[in-house]
Order: C-alpha cells, then structure tokens, then sequence
C-alpha cells in the first residue's frame, strides 16, 4: 500500500512540474506570437481574444462565443489546440455541449 501511495505521489508531483515547464509564468514572454493578428480583423460575431491560440494561449485569436446547448469541444492549450469557437461565459463545455454549472455553495 506503501508503494501505491509514494507512486500516486510521485506522479503528482511529476504532472506538476511537467506543466509548470510547458507553460510557465514567462512562457509567452519567452515565446513570443510568431504571427499576431489585428484586433480589428475580427469580424461578427467573432470577438478578438488576446490570448487564445497557439501553444499555452499566448497569441490573439477571433473566436466565436457559444450559447447554452451549442455544441462545443474542450482543448488542451499546452498542445497548443485553439478552438475557433468556445462556450461564452458563464457556460462550460461539458460532453460536447455548453451547459450552464450551478455554483457550488
């Protein structure tokens, strides 16, 4: 049980520091947007996202805002996937759809 445990452990520990070393706080400091996009490129009914696309968001993007019951996809910015759409806020994209969450209390 010794060894489940330590071995959880570790594994936290590495997924931490593994996502601390892709995105770190001076990533996109370091890794400047090779292409930026203008704010005034963004048409209707995109609006323009200062950092939304490339890996760890650090470049601007258009992005489309989804209403409640859309269908929606999640993404990962540490791999660098930049939805074109995503669930306007206070939405989440839960299986596939945006769905308004109850606030826990």
């Amino acid at each position: 049980m010794k060894v489940i445990i330590t071995l959880l452990f570790l594994a936290c520990v590495m997924a931490v520091v593994y996502s601390d070393l892709v995105c770190g706080t001076n990533y996109c400091k370091n890794h400047p947007c090779a292409s930026p996009i203008a704010q005034t490129s963004c048409r209707s009914p995109s609006i323009y996202r200062p950092n939304h696309s490339g890996k760890c968001a650090c470049c601007p993007a258009c992005v489309t805002l989804l209403g409640e019951r859309a269908a929606c996809k999640t993404y990962s910015k540490e791999l660098g996937e930049t939805p074109s759409a995503v669930c306007r806020d206070p939405l989440k994209c839960l299986n596939g759809v945006c769905t308004k969450v109850t606030p826990r209390r």
